[in-house]
């Protein structure tokens, strides 16, 4: 996702023929909407049946995961807003309102329900725009989905491919000048109602991996390989609607053979730095492009030269590590910490004996 906002000068610098990877490299966001589904799954069975307690403590331990980060991606993306806002409208009253209503749905979180607001401030926020509605749905689709059988886990898979893909493929159908119009195809990429199916996918597999087990083997090392080698040729080499179509299935099987795997590549993204980066990717996604847009601002050639770029990325990850460290894990505890103590018995009055 970095390459795809921050590398095409950098690749045309090097004569690198891109194929198709900058018309689907915003793709992979499924897999993170798969593996959203799937995560909450294996790690909340505590949502289970719906109950008020456990829903809303599902509710804030969410808030103190993602908050903490966003609204540090909102802070350091604030200026830009304002600056490219000021050089369009100049400093008037309509550049406050605007800064003002882009300001306030980026931080309710409603950003992607616009195709204007969607990207206007922290570009990536849209997707955690999205997730929201997902977390907020999240307890209801497991209680409902915790039981079904085998069949009906697969049937809903693949109604949510179909769901995921017949957006695009009616674009492809509509006349050129709708079909290519920006606000469609932002509400088809951004709207999360038209995102959710990715989610629920994440949620069936996870149902149908923990009903098979928990045994591990090679083979699922080799066929997650296989399925990572497919979906970045997928990304390259084929069209928008064909990558839309067969991505999806792509990502559905390498989480699956992941989590069933057991060899060289799942040891080395079991190590402990690999670990560490997975941990700091979150904060690494949400300050790319505010941190690029400053760098190319003291550092105009990390656009557009491939060491200065290798350089940003690595300085990067070094800031995205300490966040983690420093802000989202902290942050995350202390919060967590505190509303367990909020709704303590003692707390809210009652005896520590009460139920």
């Amino acid at each position: 996702m970095a390459l795809y906002h921050l590398s095409p000068d950098v690749a045309a610098s090097l004569g690198i023929s891109p194929f198709y990877f900058y018309e689907n490299s915003g793709d992979p966001v499924e897999l993170f909407f798969i593996l959203s589904g799937f995560i909450l799954t294996y790690t909340h069975p505590e949502v289970s049946g719906a109950e008020a307690p456990a829903v809303r403590q599902f509710y804030f331990s969410r808030f103190a995961k993602i908050y903490p980060i966003y609204l540090l991606g909102w802070i350091v993306f604030a200026p830009l807003v304002y600056t490219n806002l000021a050089s369009l409208h100049g400093h008037s009253a309509g550049l406050y309102a605007r800064l003002a209503f882009y300001g306030v749905i980026s931080l309710a979180l409603l950003q992607a329900w616009t195709p204007t607001t969607a990207t206007a401030w922290n570009t990536p926020g849209w997707s955690l725009s999205a997730e929201a509605v997902f977390y907020a749905s999240f307890p209801f689709l497991f209680t409902f989905l915790k039981n079904r059988s085998v069949g009906v886990l697969l049937s809903l898979i693949g109604a949510c491919w179909l769901f995921s893909v017949i957006p695009t493929l009616t674009l492809s159908f509509l006349p050129s000048s709708l079909g290519d119009a920006y606000w469609l195809r932002e509400l088809v990429n951004f709207t999360p109602v038209l995102r959710i199916g990715e989610f629920i996918a994440g949620i069936c597999m996870a149902r149908l991996y923990l009903s098979q087990g928990l045994a591990r083997k090679f083979r699922f090392d080799v066929a997650a390989f296989a399925a990572l080698a497919a979906a970045i040729a997928v990304i390259v080499l084929a069209n928008h609607l064909l990558a839309k179509a067969l991505l999806f299935p792509a990502f559905i099987l390498l989480l699956y053979f992941l989590a069933r795997a057991a060899g060289p590549l799942s040891r080395w993204l079991g190590s402990k730095p690999m670990v560490l980066l997975g941990e700091a990717s979150f904060a690494f996604y949400i300050l790319h492009v505010p941190l690029f847009r400053y760098a190319k601002m003291l550092f105009p050639s990390v656009a557009t030269s491939p060491v200065p770029f290798l350089g940003f990325l690595l300085a990067l990850t070094a800031v995205s590590i300490f966040s983690f460290l420093s802000i989202e894990k902290p942050l995350c505890a202390y919060l967590r910490k505190a509303y367990k103590t909020s709704r303590s018995p003692r707390s809210i009055g009652q005896p520590e004996h009460a139920h």
